[in-house]
């Protein structure tokens, strides 16, 4: 593993966990599952393969001072900054440039810094096992996920043909990559056996990510060659603001993954959520005798199935049921839970997006 790099994709804003996240405190520096914030137990995952000085963290400018707060152990060099979120395929393609000026023939796994995943273990087993895979294959990785229910807000991959097996691991050509289907197609997915989530974690060369980029992605790929052109010079900071102001916002899912043919999924072996929305906590909380999810002071009569989070105030129900209350900030939230994940609406008519 002495040539792999971790980037840890620290960028959005959280919209969907409003009150208590925001512009100036997104979901990866919050504390939502524990003591630790998310971000804090990504890096922590991952330290058990790859040592602080190999992990990347990329994020927003604006919140490089809260990053290193939360990460004192990173290198202050790892931290690379953006201007703008432009999604993934630029936040990856600047990192692979970073990467690619400290060793020419390293590879990359890419981590999402605000999702679940308990069971360390089984993570690091993927993860080497994909490593492996890759030194006699020049494939694109993408970690797939067995489905344990009929999710309408992930996206799918459908498994294709037995390419290889690595210690009980194995891998499957893609066949092709579902956007966030309805409850119906997924539920036939679930059943069919064939599909995985998309998780978001990957894992490649970086010469290999940066000839797709060039291939599939040219005028991103040609703005990340003006930056690269300029990095460790007085002008990085002033170039990359530049190019990143004509990047088209698209993830590397469609920039790259959907087009290419050298793309292969492993079903990993651990449980993974991308807490996504406050009804995320059902999944991880455990329910009190009425169905609720209570994090913080609650005194409740007559309530059912609501997830109630409390910063430092008390929350009283009476009667209610299937809604989300949560108070932070100073802030109140109340909707039912079937609206959690439109709630970057509500945020975006207060003005706090």
């Amino acid at each position: 593993m002495e040539k792999i790099y971790a980037v840890v994709m620290s960028g959005g804003r959280g919209e969907r966990f409003w009150p208590l996240s925001g512009k100036t405190l997104p979901k990866p520096f919050l504390p939502l599952l524990g003591e630790k914030t998310m971000i804090q137990e990504t890096v922590e995952r991952i330290k058990r393969l790859i040592p602080e000085e190999r992990i990347i963290i990329v994020l927003s400018r604006d919140h490089f001072p809260l990053a290193q707060q939360q990460l004192p152990e990173i290198p202050v060099e790892n931290f690379v900054l953006e201007p703008f979120g432009r999604d993934t395929a630029a936040c990856i393609g600047l990192a692979s440039l970073y990467i690619g000026k400290r060793d020419e023939d390293a590879s990359m796994i890419v981590l999402a810094a605000d999702h679940l995943i308990t069971d360390r273990e089984a993570f690091s087993k993927t993860i080497t096992c994909s490593q492996k895979f890759l030194t006699s294959n020049d494939y694109i990785i993408t970690i797939g996920i067995k489905p344990t229910r009929p999710e309408t807000g992930y996206g799918y991959i459908e498994m294709g043909e037995e390419l290889g097996c690595i210690d009980s691991e194995l891998f499957y050509s893609v066949k092709r990559f579902v956007e966030k289907p309805p409850l119906s197609v997924a539920t036939d997915y679930l059943k069919t056996g064939q599909y995985c989530w998309n998780s978001g974690i990957f894992v490649w060369r970086n010469s290999t990510i940066q000839k797709s980029l060039s291939l599939y992605m040219p005028n991103l790929w040609n703005g990340l060659m003006c930056i690269n052109d300029h990095l460790g010079s007085g002008e990085e900071e002033k170039v990359i603001r530049r190019e990143f102001s004509k990047f088209e916002r698209i993830s590397i899912d469609c920039g790259v993954l959907e087009k290419s043919s050298q793309v292969v999924v492993v079903p990993a072996n651990f449980k993974w959520d991308d807490v996504g929305t406050w009804t995320a906590l059902e999944r991880v909380y455990s329910l009190d005798e009425f169905d609720n999810v209570v994090v913080g002071k609650h005194v409740g009569k007559d309530t059912h199935g609501c997830i109630i989070f409390s910063q430092d105030q008390l929350i009283a129900t009476l009667g209610v049921e299937d809604l989300v209350i949560v108070h932070a900030k100073g802030k109140m939230l109340v909707c039912h839970k079937e609206k959690a994940p439109k709630l970057k609406e509500i945020v975006h008519l207060i003005g706090e997006e």
